[in-house]
């Protein structure tokens, strides 16, 4: 039978796909999509066609998108002479990736709105007062509410991960504290555990083994990946956060994975999971990786072997059916220029002379830079990572941070500015002139961190 032909009415059609007989219509309305042929008496009519388009807006919407913005791929995609139907596996392009989590979900734009997308943002919105609140049970009465109303993958992706990242971004901007992060951090895990443990025994073969390296503590996308992966059926194995890469072969060994999946949140970890990524590869094990920083760096993804993820959640539990369905076969890496080898070890062997010298003007009244906290300890394993990676450029992924971070917190550029040039004099004392291409990195650090920070200063009158 010819797909174009009318052949179904709006009750078939209802029951097929799920969609209600009044979100058909407005979507129709909106967006002109689907488009329906109309009988003698007026009624629609519906094309096999048309009830392909509807479950692919349904796929689209399943993978974060707004049906606004499902729509207006859809349209886009006819106009450059394609069909949608004939490119199912194409990613959405909306997807972004930003913060501790795998995916914030999209940006739905107010016009798009239908009655399940107010219902899940509603959710979301509840859900993060809730956990600001300290409210548990509140908070989870509305995960409740929201997983009797949806498939587990929406409210993992809309009300999980774009809480999450509503809330670091407030803590970031010192909206909110850390131990409101915390909480609600520690309610989503919870309720995943639950999820998790819900799950049949797996129907397919493959065995996945999902970890992250060492200096990586941020483990909520992934195991949303490993609740995703199980719920199609698949075996995993999850080691959690900070893997130790010594420890690979004999795990490895002991487990027999079909498939190891690493996930890197911060550029911080991202040379640990290079290092445990080359160990899977010497043992003849595919590598799959995904995360943050690699959504952020495309350098990065190219320095990884074996095969990115993808920029969300469902994409990335996707991308694993697919290379367990077929013979995948790692991608090589370039190996690392041994200048950077050489200046890493030699970094890493004197870190501990390097760091009392720069501890050393602390005697007495604390230093102004001891204020930086967290910045002052990511600052150097992010030296270490972009070394390891071989690209002292990857640096400048630290600086937005570093900068909104300051500012947030009312802690003058001239702190960061005496903390950076301490470190400096510390490491050309150390190492002499091989120290010029760490100390390169820690000015470009400061450069940008400058730029930010002017950038965000109100214009004089």
């Amino acid at each position: 039978m010819n797909t174009d032909t009318p052949s179904y009415n709006l009750k078939a059609v209802v029951r097929e796909t799920g969609i209600k007989a009044e979100t058909l219509r407005a979507w129709e309305r909106r967006y002109g999509i689907p488009r329906p042929a109309r009988s003698a008496g007026g009624h629609r009519i519906y094309s096999r066609r048309d009830i392909d388009t509807l479950h692919w807006l349904n796929r689209r919407r399943q993978e974060g998108l707004s049906i606004g913005r499902a729509a207006e791929r859809w349209q886009s995609m006819e106009n450059e002479g394609r069909d949608p139907l004939q490119e199912r596996g194409a990613a959405p392009a909306d997807h972004f990736f930003v913060g501790q989590r795998w995916t914030e979900g999209p940006r739905i734009d107010d016009g798009g709105l239908d009655d399940a997308d107010v219902q899940i943002n509603s959710a979301c919105a509840d859900w993060v007062a809730a956990c600001v609140a300290f409210d548990e049970a509140g908070a989870q009465q509305i995960l409740t509410n929201a997983f009797a109303l949806f498939p587990v993958e929406i409210v993992c992706q809309h009300v999980f991960c774009n809480g999450l990242r509503q809330l670091g971004e407030e803590w970031h901007r010192d909206k909110v504290s850390v131990q409101q992060v915390s909480f609600a951090a520690g309610q989503a895990m919870q309720r995943v555990k639950v999820l998790l443990g819900a799950c049949p025994p797996p129907t397919r073969p493959g065995q996945i083994l999902l970890a992250c390296p060492p200096g990586e503590s941020h483990t909520f996308g992934i195991a949303l990946l490993q609740l995703i992966l199980k719920r199609k059926g698949f075996g995993t194995v999850y080691l959690g956060d900070n893997l130790p890469a010594n420890a690979t072969e004999e795990t490895l060994s002991k487990i027999r994975p079909d498939l190891v999946i690493l996930v890197s949140q911060q550029l911080r970890s991202a040379g640990n999971l290079l290092e445990l990524a080359e160990r899977a590869i010497h043992n003849r094990v595919p590598v799959a990786s995904g995360g943050r920083v690699l959504n952020l760096s495309e350098p990065i993804r190219r320095r990884i072997p074996g095969d990115f993820l993808g920029t969300n959640l469902l994409q990335a539990g996707s991308r694993v059916e697919s290379l367990l369905s077929s013979s995948y076969q790692n991608r090589d890496a370039a190996l690392l220029p041994n200048e950077y080898r050489d200046l890493l070890d030699s970094y890493r062997s004197n870190l501990l002379q390097i760091s009392s010298l720069v501890l050393k003007p602390a005697q007495g009244d604390p230093p102004r830079w001891a204020a930086l906290g967290r910045p002052y300890f990511s600052i150097s394993n992010s030296l270490v990572a972009a070394l390891r990676l071989g690209d002292p450029s990857l640096i400048s992924l630290e600086s937005q941070w570093l900068s909104t971070f300051l500012d947030s917190r009312s802690i003058p550029i001239q702190v960061m500015e005496e903390y950076l040039t301490l470190a400096a004099a510390a490491v050309e004392s150390v190492l002499g002139a091989d120290a010029d291409p760490i100390n390169q990195m820690l000015e470009t650090l400061l450069t940008e961190i400058q730029t930010y920070i002017h950038a965000s200063e109100p214009q004089g009158a």
